[in-house]
């Protein structure tokens, strides 16, 4: 090969190597930003009230999100209620783990059937949001979301029960 052939294959090998590793660090990214906060929830009564309890944790280590609002959607696209009061600017501090919130008992949640109907969708204030099906009084509701985001949280479940740290 001559010196001109030389200099271009290992301009252009750097170069290569240099785009795959920021597609790296972009896809790790964003796997630390889809990942990185964890809701469940179950519905507690209090007489003929019914409201979630959730249990929302920030598994980010420097970044901290504030809950807007919670709708409730009963197979509609328009929501049978929105509550703007109960978590609105409720700080989830990097590394937290936020439970016991005061939430108000949601309306047109009757019974345990309503329960089981309702769709509860938490919103961040940046607008990301978080689907959630209930079970029932005293069960774990499912979060709903994608296979890719599934996959996501498996493997970032994986490496935290083998006690490897993702973040820096």
């Amino acid at each position: 090969m001559t010196f001109w052939l030389e200099v271009a294959a290992g301009l252009l090998s750097t170069m290569f190597a240099a785009t795959l590793l920021v597609i790296c660090y972009i896809a790790m990214q964003w796997f630390l930003h889809v990942t990185d906060i964890k809701i469940s929830y179950a519905w507690k009564f209090n007489g003929a009230k019914f409201y979630p309890d959730f249990l929302i944790q920030n598994r980010s280590k420097s970044r901290t999100y504030l809950i807007a609002n919670i709708a409730y959607f009963n197979g509609s696209v328009a929501p049978i209620w929105v509550d703007n009061d109960s978590l609105w600017g409720y700080e989830l501090k990097p590394g937290s783990l936020n439970r016991n919130m005061k939430i108000n008992p949601a309306k047109n949640v009757n019974s345990l059937e309503d329960c089981l109907r309702v769709r509860v969708n938490v919103r961040l204030q940046t607008g990301r949001q978080f689907w959630l099906t209930g079970q029932g009084p005293g069960q774990e509701g499912k979060v709903v979301m994608s296979r890719i985001q599934r996959m996501a949280f498996g493997v970032r479940d994986f490496f935290e029960k083998k006690a490897l740290s993702l973040d820096t």
